[in-house]
């Protein structure tokens, strides 16, 4: 049983540190199998992420770059026909595909059983897999059961509904603190701590109706938190995912692995562990050894693709993980970094809060840059970027020291732009947007008169 979260950021559960979310059934996970700290998703936007997922393949091997994107490469397969041919009954509710079966039919084959679409958390229960597992056969064929969460997507539980305060909340580093965005943040922690309830739940019914000491549970999340710096970045916030795994008598309880996986290996994997192979020429690979415990390292480097929604995000970036450092390129710091937070705060009013795409924090970022030069310094780090930024992440997790200039760093940078010029021929990287930019030059920031297309 494979469950898959929507927007919940690495950082936001107890598990992963946070002590201001409480996440009970995430714990109990960890505390029963495997907690993976350098799990990471191939883009930080739900179509290419969850289209890598299930070919096994990387953006630019299997044609699905951008949000708006559904159209797979001539001859690229999906990985879940492998375990329908291994006899397994797969089986998805909730957004576990993007945005419906006409944009995931390509990489979800007429086999898969949908129980319930990709709708809104309020709209979503386990009422249909409870149905479907009470009228499952005694002798019915082995189960991949895929279920998609959204709550940690906007729009968030209403304020009203928060159990934290807005002043208990910890606003993440790099996002300027107002009263507005310590309000939304509360919403979050509250969307989070629903999914972890839905967790819980979903652990009952399939100890009620499945044998538990045969059954791997997998809890994921498709990228980053949409927040500055994190879904549509390719910083660690946008890409690094909570991943973590518990098998009764197959896993080590209490464990945890620095072993660097991608979502590309997650259906290699599961192929792997129900005793099948993978299709030749795909990206991924199986990590059934760091699973079990059997090895401490899978890869050696982590690439990662942002292209674009339609108009929104237009903001094309390259990203190389190796070891403890991190390069990224923005291959045009001429434009302005825009993300649909930002957007659609400035499109139209949000009058109705419980659909507010984060309007209200941008909002408050807005007028409190007018005479703050605090918050205008912090709109004009989102909103530019430079052409090269390096991090070393062992002591710099949240990537807020950029080391690109630094002359002591001048080979590790001229290292990791080689792999990252390297893997953009290897893939044919078209470079190409998802819609028109918005330049820099012709972007206002309150606060500020201008802003410079490199720092």
């Amino acid at each position: 049983m494979i469950t898959i979260a929507d927007d919940h950021g690495v950082h936001h559960s107890s598990v992963y540190g946070s002590s201001e979310f409480q996440t009970p059934n995430l714990q109990q996970m960890a505390k029963e199998g495997i907690r993976f700290d350098n799990a990471y998703v191939a883009s930080p936007a739900c179509a290419p992420s969850r289209a890598a997922l299930f070919t096994g393949r990387m953006p630019y091997s299997n044609g699905i770059v951008g949000n708006h994107e559904i159209e797979l490469k001539p001859g690229v397969v999906s990985l879940l026909s492998t375990l329908l041919e291994q006899g397994y009954e797969v089986v998805f509710h909730g957004k576990v595909g993007h945005a419906g079966r006409k944009h995931f039919g390509q990489y979800v084959p007429d086999g898969v059983r949908i129980l319930g679409g990709g709708g809104l958390q309020q709209t979503m229960t386990l009422d249909q897999v409870e149905r479907f597992l009470k009228e499952r056969l005694e002798d019915a064929p082995p189960l991949a059961l895929f279920l998609g969460w959204t709550d940690t997507h906007t729009a968030w539980p209403p304020k009203e509904e928060a159990r934290i305060a807005p002043e208990d909340v910890v606003i993440p580093p790099k996002i300027f603190d107002t009263p507005e965005a310590r309000v939304e943040m509360s919403r979050y922690v509250e969307g989070a701590e629903a999914i972890d309830r839905r967790v819980g739940q979903t652990r009952q019914l399939i100890a009620k109706h499945l044998n538990l000491d045969n059954t791997m549970l997998v809890y994921t999340s498709d990228h980053g938190m949409p927040w500055p710096f994190a879904k549509w970045s390719l910083y660690e916030t946008g890409i690094r995912t909570p991943l973590i795994a518990v098998w009764p008598g197959k896993i080590k309880p209490s464990s945890s692995t620095d072993a660097m996986v991608s979502w590309i290996d997650l259906m290699p994997t599961l192929i792997d562990l129900a005793g099948g192979t993978s299709p030749s020429g795909i990206d991924g690979r199986s990590f059934a050894k760091v699973l079990f415990g059997e090895s401490v390292k899978h890869r050696d480097v982590i690439f990662a693709t942002h292209k674009g929604d339609n108009e929104k995000n237009v903001y094309p970036i390259r990203s190389v993980r190796v070891g403890k450092w991190k390069y990224i390129r923005n291959l045009h710091p001429e434009f302005a970094y825009t993300t649909h937070t930002d957007v659609w705060a400035k499109e139209v009013p949000r009058i109705d809060e419980h659909w507010a795409h984060a309007g209200h924090h941008w909002q408050s970022y807005l007028e409190t840059a007018k005479t703050d030069p605090n918050a205008a310094a912090f709109l004009r780090d989102y909103h530019s970027n430079p052409a090269e930024e390096l991090y070393d992440i062992e002591h710099d997790p949240f990537e807020k020291n950029n080391l690109a200039a630094a002359p002591e760093q001048a080979e590790k940078l001229a290292e990791l732009r080689e792999l990252v010029t390297n893997r953009m021929i290897e893939v044919d990287d078209d470079q190409s947007l998802s819609g028109p930019p918005k330049l820099l030059t012709e972007f206002s920031i309150p606060g500020i008169s201008g802003i410079e297309t490199a720092r």
